[in-house]
């Protein structure tokens, strides 16, 4: 089988909604297998786990290829809502199975150093390394949300609970962060396609 002629995420996932199970679902996965594995890794803190979901994820992306809106969104943005949304629905019926355990915070986990995470240790695009820039370029408070909310799964009230904040001010330090990354990547997209 030859390989796909573009890596372009939009039109790659264009030959996907119209069939292409085979080269462009290749170069799709190629693409962005590290960064989902990556993600739910992290969120399910089970790597054998992970490398089970990772094929229903992209399975998933294939199926809803034909859904894809780009004004909704980037590609990116795309595949990690679906691995992340996975990810949960992963998380709920472990709950369901295992009984409902809190989650202990520790100070600092969310900002593990650079070796240790396992989206670094699965991944060492350019992209990947631009987008770990960025996330260390928002402050500690910023950063702590977003890492629970988008790689632990909590709930806005379980972040208040576990950092001792009001729901609100969760709630404006993750849409802060999420401000500030969005206004980032573009910047970094651009600079890494030169």
């Amino acid at each position: 089988m030859t390989e796909f002629r573009s890596k372009d995420p939009e039109e790659l996932v264009a030959a996907m909604a119209a069939g292409d199970s085979g080269r462009a679902l290749s170069a799709f996965y190629a693409q962005y297998a590290s960064t989902v594995l990556a993600l739910l890794t992290k969120m399910l803190g089970s790597p054998a786990e992970a490398e089970e979901l990772l094929q229903e994820v992209f399975v998933e992306l294939w199926r809803r290829a034909p859904q894809f809106d780009r004004t909704r969104g980037s590609v990116v943005a795309w595949v990690i809502t679906v691995a992340r949304s996975r990810a949960l629905d992963a998380l709920r019926a472990r709950k369901r199975r295992h009984g409902d355990r809190q989650f202990q915070y520790q100070e600092g986990d969310a900002l593990m150093t650079e070796r240790k995470r396992p989206d670094v240790m699965a991944s060492s695009t350019r992209w990947h390394q631009a987008l770990r820039q960025a996330f260390q370029r928002l402050d500690a408070e910023q950063r702590a949300v977003l890492e629970l909310s988008y790689f632990q799964g909590m709930s806005h009230g379980q972040i208040a609970d576990t950092l001792q904040l009001p729901v609100g001010t969760v709630k404006s330090r993750i849409l802060a962060g999420m401000r500030s990354l969005r206004n980032m990547l573009p910047i970094i997209h651009r600079a890494i396609k030169a």
